[in-house]
Parts: C-alpha cells; sequence; structure tokens
C-alpha cells in the first residue's frame, strides 16, 4: 500500500520549551492536529486530481483515504484506496502516473489476449475512431459488445452466436459489426475495427489498436503534494489545537 505518514516533527516542533501546563496536553493536540491535516490532504488531492486528469472518474478523485491519529499511535496515514467492489482499485492504475512506467493490463485485454484476438505482450488504447465517454475511455457497453461478438466473453453463453450474428447482418445496421486484426493489413494497423454499411458501400472504424507499450509520464506526485501540505498545514493545527486544549483543558498546573 502507497502511504505517507503524518506525524509531528515540523520545524521541531517538539524541541521547543514547554509549560507543564501545555506538555499535559500534548498528546491530545497532536491527535487532533495529525487528524485535521490528513483530512485537508484529502481534501486538496480531491480538488486537485481534475486539473491533472482529463474528466476523472469519482473514484479517482476519492482515491485519498486516511487513518487517524489516535492516543496510541500519534500519526495518521494517508494512503491511496487499495480496494474496490467493482474494477481495479485506484493504489493499482494511479500507481504508473505517479511514478510512470507501463500500465498495468486491463481485464478486457487479457480476456482479449486468451481469445487470441490481440497478441500476447500488447496493450490495446482507444483509436481515432472510437466514441469515449465523459471520462475519455471507451464505453463500457461497446466493450462488452466487442468481446461478444470475439468470443472472448469469460461465460460463453455471454458470447454471440452464429445465429445472432446472422440476425445482426441481416438487419443491415449501419455499425456494431466488430472485428480484429492481429497483423497490418494495408493501412490498418493491428487493433479493433468496427465496420460501418452505408447504403452505397462501407467503411471501416479503428475502435482499439494494439501497440507494444502503454507507458504512462509521471504527472501526479500526489505524495510530493501531501508533503507539501503537511509542511504547511501541521504546525498552525498543532498550534491551534495546542491552544484549544488549554483553554478547555481542566487541569491548571504551573505554567
Amino acid at each position: 500500500m502507497s502511504f505517507v505518514r503524518i506525524a509531528v516533527d515540523a520545524d521541531n516542533m517538539l524541541g521547543r520549551q514547554f509549560t507543564e501546563l501545555e506538555r499535559q496536553n500534548l498528546g491530545f493536540a497532536v491527535m487532533q492536529a495529525c487528524n485535521a491535516t490528513a483530512f485537508e490532504i484529502r481534501q486538496t488531492w480531491a480538488r486537485t486530481a481534475p486539473r491533472v486528469f482529463d474528466r476523472p472518474t469519482a473514484m479517482t478523485q476519492r482515491a485519498a483515504q486516511y487513518k487517524k491519529a489516535t492516543r496510541q499511535k500519534l500519526y495518521a496515514e494517508v494512503f491511496l484506496r487499495d480496494e474496490a467492489s467493482n474494477g481495479t482499485p485506484p493504489a493499482k492504475y494511479l500507481a504508473p502516473q505517479v511514478e510512470g512506467g507501463q500500465r498495468r493490463k486491463k481485464g478486457f485485454e487479457v480476456l482479449l489476449q486468451q481469445k487470441g484476438a490481440m497478441p500476447a505482450g500488447m496493450f490495446a488504447v482507444a483509436g481515432k475512431g472510437a466514441p469515449l465517454d465523459r471520462f475519455g475511455n471507451v464505453k463500457v457497453g461497446q466493450v462488452s459488445k466487442i468481446l461478444s461478438q470475439l468470443g472472448a466473453r469469460q461465460d460463453k453463453y455471454q458470447n454471440q452466436t452464429d445465429v445472432s450474428a446472422a440476425r445482426r447482418r441481416g438487419k443491415r445496421r449501419r455499425g456494431g459489426e466488430y472485428f480484429a486484426l492481429q497483423q497490418k493489413r494495408g493501412r490498418l494497423l493491428p487493433g479493433i475495427y468496427e465496420r460501418i454499411d452505408f447504403g452505397f458501400g462501407s467503411a471501416v472504424r479503428s475502435v482499439f489498436i494494439f501497440t507494444r507499450q502503454a507507458n504512462y509520464k509521471p504527472r501526479y506526485n500526489i505524495f510530493a503534494l501531501a508533503q507539501r501540505e503537511w509542511d504547511k498545514l501541521m504546525p498552525f493545527y498543532f498550534n491551534r489545537e495546542l491552544q484549544k486544549a488549554l483553554e478547555s483543558s481542566k487541569y491548571r498546573g504551573r505554567s
């Protein structure tokens, strides 16, 4: 799990001289300050994501999570969410955006390769003719149709049969007939294409293009962002929380 730990040592805050009353309240002030800082880092993360990514999903914007500090554990942890009820967790798909490098295989790519529709060791990237959703990805429904027509679904009963394929062609649909090329054919690169019928002929458009590499450049150093926010906010919250603790403390020792 990728994470950053929020503790108290910014500007050597605990190295200064404290009164007896302040020392009695240090633990509570540290705990509160860590949690306030971690919360603000999470909020900053969510506000920054739309400026870095093109139409990020809600899961991407909420990727930052944190574990609270306690009286026994005087630090908070801010981390990338590493679980998801459906799909890939942010800790996995955001890692290349933070560190750079080759992205992981997507589920539909694995299915295409298992079927032999896409050569091993390649990735599928959106083609010029692919209609994209509001997040900039090939629509899930279209990916599902492609897998079905190519017989690549895990559930064989969800794959298109010869009868349903013939029925589809008989209706002379304008689009929705997909085919895969494992090798370059004329001007068509290896990939997945949709055949579109017109009254006077037909054409094809690229939905996915197969490529040997799908690399990300580092562009969202979220942990450096967390460090900057921590350096800026931690002294403020520590001093605020210590003052609040002093004002509400029942203990009245020597100053």
